[in-house]
């Protein structure tokens, strides 16, 4: 890293500290041990008044909009995972905004020629200067293709991909820092969060890679004549700028205008559930992002997505697990549920399992209770992240995505329909769904895929085999034993030994007493009767121990 580069980043860690420290977050600064790299930077901001009456996670949200486009986006995904980060965090970054000023047309016409090697005029018939949207990382423009084609043109804004590169190394700076410094970051793993999120980021900045995304769902809809997809135009597309079909359609967030069409509304949201199951549960690959105004309706009645920047995939095992969690939903079976989740998340010790039943329970008096209607599944994906959170078990990425969409998918059909819910969809589409789960094409599947696993298990057995026995015979193997609840066992054991001291005991006291009275004269006794008394005494105190035993059922 050149002396330009190291001044630059050093910069660019100075203004994400000043504005933490602005916003009331200082005591993390110094807590994650940052006290060190601050002497080498100007001082710190104070933090301002203003914000001092401000919730934390109102704070966390402005201080994120402020550091710009990375944090912005790393604040959305982290508003996907209530099992990371608290409710109250959720809910506040789900309301970041990711809405700048558009950058001049001269600049994005030399983006546009440097990307595609010739003049504007030249590739376009007409283009339009005026942008249809800008956001973060691009703005979109309309445009004509020679022959008439009506396009859509997204370009990349200059620069962004080494801002956000420069962010994502000091991401992964902070998240290290999380992992040494706090309990949150030694379970979680930042790290890994940050490279999770590099990963797509890095993939939403590659254009290449949202075109590719496109054309896998269109298809997955091929033979769907309800449903369509832009049309990618691949000469027209590099790494920074993507062309794609113009949807002459209207928005489902101009719900006025579809109705002044004659669209009905609830066939609209009947059709856009349907969509989505089959998406997610048939095929396993989804459009991540539901937002109102990336889904239309075209003139013919079809229904189009758009902006396919983020998006969720399922892997076989993942999409079973998933239909079986939406069945033991459906049927409020909590050992469904329970399996599911176990599956999806590995969780082995019996005593997680014992109280994430437990977690489930409560959940099902909660919401899976209520008529179907009135289930919101995203509500009850999002309690199950909440619920991984508190008992300390990792979902994966795939689940947090799944959530959060239908969570956006929900909110999107509440909209359109009031009265209909997702889970009445799938009820009503539980046949198809188990058709599915059952057919031959499934099942021969999953008996190929895990005799290829036996398969190789067999190529590698010999040589386990062979190394085994090497170190039982070098005598490397040793044999650990552990017992299961020590403590309430060695309590156990130490209850049973106090009981056979006091019987032992108390048994001596009375022999002892018998053979006292029969060696004493009987004047004696009858003036002092101690052996007497004594006796008397330890013959009620051995009735009481035998009465305590029997009580206790342990005899």
């Amino acid at each position: 890293m050149g002396k330009i580069q190291v001044r630059s980043r050093l910069k660019r860690i100075q203004k994400i500290i000043n504005t933490l420290v602005k916003h009331g977050f200082g005591q993390l600064i110094q807590g994650m041990g940052i006290e060190e790299l601050s002497r080498h930077l100007p001082k710190f901001a104070r933090v301002e008044k203003k914000t001092v009456e401000l919730s934390k996670a109102k704070r966390f949200r402005m201080a994120l909009e402020e550091l710009g486009p990375t944090f912005i986006k790393f604040g959305q995904l982290l508003s996907t995972r209530p099992d990371i980060i608290p409710r109250d965090y959720v809910e506040e970054l789900r309301h970041l905004q990711d809405q700048v000023h558009p950058f001049p047309y001269t600049k994005l016409k030399e983006m546009v020629e440097q990307e595609l090697k010739h003049d504007i005029s030249f590739l376009f018939e007409s283009f339009d200067e005026k942008q249809l949207a800008a956001a973060s990382v691009s703005q979109v423009h309309r445009a004509v293709l020679p022959g008439g084609d009506k396009v859509v043109v997204k370009v990349q804004r200059p620069d962004i991909k080494d801002m956000v590169e420069q962010d994502l190394d000091v991401l992964k700076d902070i998240g290290a820092l999380l992992d040494k410094y706090t309990a949150i970051g030694k379970l979680y793993d930042f790290t890994d969060l940050v490279d999770e999120f590099a990963h797509v980021t890095r993939m939403e900045l590659n254009f290449y890679h949202e075109g590719k995304n496109a054309e896998r769902l269109k298809h997955v809809f091929k033979n769907d004549v309800n449903v369509t997809i832009p049309q990618i135009h691949w000469n027209y597309t590099t790494s920074k700028v993507l062309t794609m079909e113009y949807m002459d359609g209207i928005t489902l967030n101009q719900v006025d205008r579809l109705k002044r069409r004659g669209y009905s509304s609830r066939k609209i949201a009947e059709e856009l559930g349907r969509a989505y199951l089959k998406q997610i549960m048939l095929d396993g690959f989804f459009h991540g992002d539901p937002h109102p105004g990336n889904i239309g309706m075209l003139g013919d009645s079809r229904m189009y997505f758009i902006d396919f920047g983020i998006t969720g995939h399922l892997d076989e095992d993942q999409q079973q697990y998933i239909i079986i969690l939406f069945r033991g939903i459906m049927e409020q079976d909590t050992d469904l549920i329970l399996k599911a989740i176990s599956r999806l998340a590995a969780v082995t010790e019996e005593a997680d399992k014992q109280e994430l039943k437990m977690e489930l329970e409560r959940m099902q008096e909660m919401y899976l209770s209520m008529p179907l209607k009135e289930v919101n599944l995203g509500k009850v994906l999002h309690e199950l992240l909440e619920i991984s959170f508190k008992l300390q078990i990792r979902l994966p990425r795939e689940f947090a995505v799944l959530a959060k969409t239908f969570l956006t998918l929900e909110g999107v059909i509440s909209a359109l329909e009031p009265n209909l819910s997702i889970a009445e969809l799938i009820e009503e589409n539980r046949g198809e769904l188990l058709r599915y789960q059952y057919s031959s094409k499934r099942l021969t599947a999953g008996v190929t895929k895990n005799l290829n696993r036996y398969l190789r298990l067999l190529e590698v057995f010999p040589d386990s085999l062979r190394r085994i026995l090497e170190k039982v015979s070098g005598g490397e193997v040793y044999l650990k034993v552990q017992i299961s609840e020590t403590e309430m066992f060695l309590s156990r054991l130490n209850n049973m030994i106090n009981r056979l001291s006091f019987s032992v005991v108390l048994g001596s006291i009375i022999l002892g007493l018998c053979l006292l009275i029969q060696s004493l004269e009987v004047t004696l006794l009858r003036q002092y009767p101690f052996a007497e008394v004594a006796l008397v005494l330890a013959a009620i105190m051995g009735f009481w121990w035998l009465w305590a035993i029997l009580r206790s059922g342990r005899l």
